[in-house]
């Protein structure tokens, strides 16, 4: 069986960064490895992500 590592970030939308880290998008921005990105599909609508490191992020506990 291939050797498999667990990713160490994590690309979440900008409007989900308070509900899934807990921190506003400004204090996230101020960290080190924190990159933000912009998708521009073919109509040229953008959507907005940061890139966060799992260590970062709530666990969800109402998964199943």
């Amino acid at each position: 069986m291939p050797w498999h590592r667990r990713p160490g970030f994590k690309l979440v939308a900008v409007k989900d960064v308070r509900r899934l880290t807990g921190l506003e998008l400004s204090e996230l921005l101020s960290r080190q490895n924190i990159q933000r990105l912009t998708r521009i599909d073919e109509s040229g609508a953008r959507e907005e992500f940061v890139r966060v490191p799992v260590e970062l992020l709530i666990e969800d506990t109402t998964s199943t």
